[in-house]
C-alpha cells in the first residue's frame, strides 16, 4: 500500500512493518520459513536516493528463545525439548499453548534483542555490530490506508483501532 503523504527517512530512523495472520485454524505452531505452511512476512520499501542497500532482515536473538523454551519447559512438566539442536519449529509444536504460554512469549517479542543481517547489491554484509540489538522505540505512528485488496481500513502496529 502506499502511504497516503511522503515522508523523510532521516539516520537514527527506523522504519517497523509487521504482518498479522490468522492461524486459529491451525493445530500446530506456524513459524517463519520458506514453506507453504510458514510465515513469510515480506515488505519492500521503495526508496531514494538510491542506495547500495538490497536487504535487511531481522530477528529475535535465539539464545532468548531458549531461555523461554526452558522456562515454558519448567512449567509444562518437561514435554518440552529444549535442547539447542532440535529445530525451533519442533520446540514451538511441543509447547502446550495456553494463556501463561502465549503472554510470556508476547513479552518476550515485546523486549527481547533482536540480530539484524542486511547485505549491499552485491550481496556482502553491511559492516556493524547486527547482533542483540536493543527494540527500538516507536515515537511516531503512521496511519492506515485502506486496503485495496480486502477493503478494510487497516493501521500500522501501535495505532489505535
Amino acid at each position: 500500500r502506499m502511504l497516503q503523504k511522503e515522508i523523510t527517512v532521516l539516520p537514527g530512523d527506523v522504519l517497523i512493518t509487521s504482518c498479522t495472520y490468522n492461524t486459529e485454524g491451525r493445530s500446530y505452531a506456524t513459524v517463519g520459513g520458506l514453506g507453504i505452511k510458514d510465515e513469510m512476512c515480506v515488505n519492500y520499501l521503495h526508496y531514494y536516493p538510491q542506495t547500495h542497500l538490497e536487504l535487511c532482515k531481522s530477528t529475535m536473538d535465539l539464545g532468548y528463545l531458549q531461555k523461554y523454551f526452558a522456562f515454558i519447559n519448567t512449567v509444562d512438566d518437561g514435554s518440552v525439548c529444549t535442547c539447542p539442536q532440535v529445530p525451533v519449529t519442533q520446540q514451538y509444536n511441543e509447547v502446550t499453548w495456553d494463556p501463561l504460554s502465549r503472554r510470556v512469549l508476547k513479552a518476550l517479542y515485546d523486549s527481547a534483542p533482536i540480530s539484524m543481517h542486511c547485505t549491499n547489491s552485491s550481496g556482502v554484509s553491511v559492516p556493524g555490530n547486527w547482533d542483540k540489538q536493543p527494540l527500538p522505540r516507536v515515537s511516531r505512528v503512521l496511519r492506515g490506508t485502506p486496503d485495496r485488496c480486502g477493503g478494510a481500513n487497516r493501521t500500522e502496529p501501535g495505532a489505535p483501532a
